[in-house]
């Protein structure tokens, strides 16, 4: 295989518009997606026969349509590989990918390489998140993406920041409406204290719409919008799971459901991810993996980094107006994180704090020797399951502080990440003769 001039690893909105950007500048880009399609979390494909019934925001499939359509128009210039997953760079420098589809794993020396792979979902131990039924906001609105329908049974979406609630009127869009959104924050009672806030929040008139025509649809389904109520606990019940609420007052309720979508935020997704200092080749961050801005915000930002990439290889690219657009993107976000502002609870020694071990807060309370993020991992095995602390390190390095212990969980992976990052056959790397 040719080298291409640049590497753009993550076919979301962000990745497609550095892609086909590079394309338009003159530039071999190899476009690397781990699905079978590309898309991201926002334009997961639907699977099933004739259309899709559940029909995103206009705005953004239009968004969608544009770039599919400069996809196409790039042509060969761009060279996408689907099922395709990055392994990580080895000791040569080479950057390896698994090509599952067809069981090898392929090395490339590209001349500089665009990270977009996008944002983390943040879910805060409670006692009983780790139940069948608990999902993640955003891991069930995919699921309705891909299949077009929502869950059989009742549903009690929770959390904080506006995807709970565009959630909550998928749901309703499917015929299954929740039996409740619970905000953790209070945004209304927030806009009267921090008025700057919501005024920035409302100089974004696409979301503005968007969050007129969520909260339309669930007045009309019925479903009550609780602001300043949290999921305290989750108990498994013969017909589904009991959800135990608190009111920032004190007042506790109680629902019977069968699944329950939680949702604390997003971060950008960087475990693992390495630097231009680590591979002596410019590496840029794109969209939400490098600042989580929104749709609308990837889109400018995977052109953004299109620019700063073809700058450091010599390309001349005209100046634009991205960074207006990426400051009223960033300007949102921090209005809704202001309006939505609460505090993390700590949580109880038996709640589970590492799924994939099934490590409680008990467990690391036990490691009052541990002195560093390495005793932890070693002695204690936090971060040691499948998921390599991608979703328990954040919430570790929380508890760890209150130990006066400085678990930073960009220690898990070293100084130089270690490949594999993800699991790969063990044939793929027998046929591997890498070169």
């Amino acid at each position: 295989m040719i080298d291409p001039d640049v590497l753009v690893i993550g076919g979301g909105p962000a990745g497609v518009a550095a892609a086909t950007e590079l394309a338009d500048l003159g530039r071999r880009v190899v476009l690397v997606e781990q699905r079978d399609r590309l898309g991201g979390a926002i334009h997961r494909a639907y699977v099933g026969p004739g259309a899709n019934p559940l029909q995103g925001v206009a705005r953004h499939r239009r968004n969608w349509e544009d770039l599919a359509q400069r996809l196409v128009q790039a042509g060969d210039r761009i060279d996408t590989h689907y099922e395709s997953v990055f392994l990580g760079v080895d000791g040569d420098g080479r950057f390896l990918l698994d090509e599952r589809a067809g069981g090898r794993v392929i090395a490339l020396r590209p001349k500089a390489v665009v990270l977009a792979v996008g944002a983390m979902e943040v879910v805060v131990p409670r006692p009983g998140w780790e139940l069948p039924g608990v999902t993640t906001a955003g891991g069930l609105q995919v699921q309705m993406k891909e299949t077009g329908r929502a869950p059989d049974g009742l549903i009690l979406v929770a959390g904080t920041g506006p995807l709970p609630f565009a959630l909550a009127a998928q749901l309703v869009a499917a015929g299954n409406p929740p039996v409740a959104v619970m905000e953790r924050g209070q945004p209304g009672r927030a806009a009267w204290h921090q008025p700057r806030a919501a005024l920035d929040g409302l100089r974004s008139i696409a979301n503005v719409k968007d969050a007129l025509g969520y909260g339309a649809s669930l007045l009309r389904a019925g479903v009550p919008y609780l602001q300043g109520w949290a999921v305290v606990a989750v108990e498994a019940v013969p017909d589904g799971l009991l959800v135990t609420s608190q009111h920032v007052g004190g007042e506790r309720k109680q629902h019977r459901v069968r699944h329950l979508a939680l949702h604390d935020g997003l971060v950008p997704q960087a475990h693992g991810l390495p630097t231009q200092e680590m591979v002596g080749v410019p590496v840029i961050r794109a969209g939400d993996c490098r600042e989580v801005l929104g749709a609308d915000g990837a889109l400018s930002d995977g052109r953004r980094a299109a620019h700063a990439v073809a700058r450091l290889l010599g390309v001349a690219v005209p100046e634009g107006r991205l960074e207006q657009t990426l400051s009223a993107a960033r300007r949102t976000q921090h209005a809704m994180a202001t309006l939505c502002a609460v505090a993390v609870p700590s949580p109880d020694a038996e709640t589970v704090i590492c799924r994939c071990e099934g490590l409680r807060r008990g467990d690391l309370d036990a490691l009052k020797g541990a002195q560093s993020a390495r005793e932890i991992r070693l002695v204690g095995r936090f971060g040691m399951g499948v998921c390599q602390g991608r979703f328990c390190a954040r919430h570790v390095a929380r508890l760890a502080a209150e130990m006066d212990v400085n678990f930073d969980p960009a220690d898990l992976a070293g100084d130089v990440p270690r490949w594999p990052l993800r699991p790969v056959s063990l044939s793929a790397l027998a046929a591997f003769k890498g070169d």
